[in-house]
């Protein structure tokens, strides 16, 4: 059972968060690549110029991404907060690709299990791990044996320069450089229970 405050959490300009969740039943919300493409399509439309992206996976039956929301001129905001703002684009953007993906599977009701959770992230040794766990979890959940060949990750656009949603600049620098950023992602994570910030039984 999911933590109430990653319910709750709100939006604000500058911080970062953990938004992930997962398909009802824990049944697969990505069935082919152009599932994972057109999920990938519809956050550039929705939520490009709203939020960076710092790292993604999309694993099968759920997705992880870290981002930090960005500024917001009051002509954007149009009397809106900032959370309102982004939870509406989030909301758009999930409902969209539901609808898409059940008429595409000839399917009907709810994709995804209850509104999407986030965590806010205030800590900086615990976002490096963050980043990390979200690289490696498609390995973790046995989608591949090695997380580096994982298409649906931001680790590859990182590791090698070509159009991605993810900031790659300012992961790099994060680390301190593009080796320390890979051979870090070699390392077993023994220091930081990332589960303890997820939900009981998630992923």
């Amino acid at each position: 059972m999911s933590h109430l405050s990653h319910y709750l959490t709100r939006f604000h300009s500058g911080n970062y968060y953990h938004i992930y969740n997962r398909a009802i039943d824990r049944k697969l919300m990505f069935k082919s690549r152009s599932n994972y493409h057109y999920f990938m399509h519809l956050w550039k439309r929705y939520l490009g110029g709203y939020l960076d992206v710092i790292s993604y996976s999309l694993n099968a039956n759920h997705f992880h991404f870290l981002v930090r929301v960005r500024y917001f001129s009051a002509e954007q905001l149009k009397g809106r907060t900032e959370h309102e703002l982004v939870a509406e684009r989030l909301k758009i953007f999930f409902r969209t690709y539901a609808m898409a993906f059940n008429k595409r599977h000839t399917r009907t009701g709810s994709l995804f299990e209850g509104p999407f959770k986030r965590v806010l992230i205030g800590d900086n040794h615990y976002l490096t791990y963050l980043i990390q766990y979200i690289h490696v979890n498609p390995e973790k959940n046995k989608l591949c044996a090695d997380f580096r060949t994982w298409d649906w990750s931001s680790y590859k656009y990182i590791v090698k320069p070509s159009d991605s949603v993810v900031d790659r600049n300012f992961v790099i620098e994060w680390f301190g450089s593009l080796y320390e950023f890979q051979q870090f992602h070699l390392n077993e994570n023994q220091e930081v229970d990332i589960r303890s910030f997820l939900s009981d039984d998630e992923d």
